[in-house]
């Protein structure tokens, strides 16, 4: 029995790739053909900027705040029909419930996707809450929000296991006083090495 935070995207969801291509997904669905430099181009804007971009320079129909709606909307079907668990990890966090862990969620996603997802893949039983960096005011940057979370969950921090693949939000939870397990994803593969180190165990 163990008191157990897991990260969702990356972690628990293989999600790292659509968030990676949303911009080509999204295009692709629109019949625009995108930039080979798509994802360098859009990385750092917001959506409305991103939209912004998508009617000026690749001449899409439409409003700022209609685009973006749509992205959204793409956002949301995948949650809620498409997005799948990583391999082992439904098998693992069945395990831990059977045997009475304790576990929550700790999200820098929206919480009504991260239900929808959970509940969908037959695991959402499982948590005792899903938490969300918006609904707590808090980054994953800083150790507060794993310490905050715990202290919601009734956990100490040393006896809490953190299953994270962000290395920024892995640095915190050990910062933190937790233990870490490091979660590989290919997305995160050039962070690898450095969250291997870091990490108490790694998946």
């Amino acid at each position: 029995m163990r008191n157990i935070i897991f990260d969702m995207d990356g972690t628990l969801l293989d999600s790292m790739e659509m968030w990676e291509n949303l911009g080509t997904l999204f295009l692709a669905k629109k019949g625009v053909k995108p930039p080979e430099n798509l994802k360098e181009i859009i990385e750092n804007k917001t959506l409305d900027e991103s939209a912004e971009y998508f009617i000026t320079e690749l001449k899409m129909e439409g409003t700022i705040s209609g685009i973006v709606q749509e992205i959204l909307s793409l956002i949301h079907d995948k949650y809620y029909n498409e997005l799948q668990m990583k391999n082992g990890m439904k098998e693992l966090v069945l395990s831990e419930y059977k045997v009475g862990s304790k576990m929550c969620i700790l999200t820098t996603s929206d919480r009504d996707l991260a239900a929808a997802a959970m509940k969908r893949l037959g695991v959402a039983h499982c948590f005792k809450e899903i938490y969300t960096a918006e609904t707590l005011g808090m980054s994953k940057r800083k150790p507060d929000i794993f310490i905050k979370t715990c202290e919601l969950m009734g956990f100490k921090p040393e006896e809490t296991t953190v299953y994270e693949d962000a290395l920024y939000a892995a640095k915190s939870a050990k910062q933190a006083g937790c233990r870490l397990v490091g979660v590989y994803d290919r997305m995160n593969k050039n962070d690898w090495q450095e969250l291997k180190e870091l990490a108490d165990e790694t998946l």
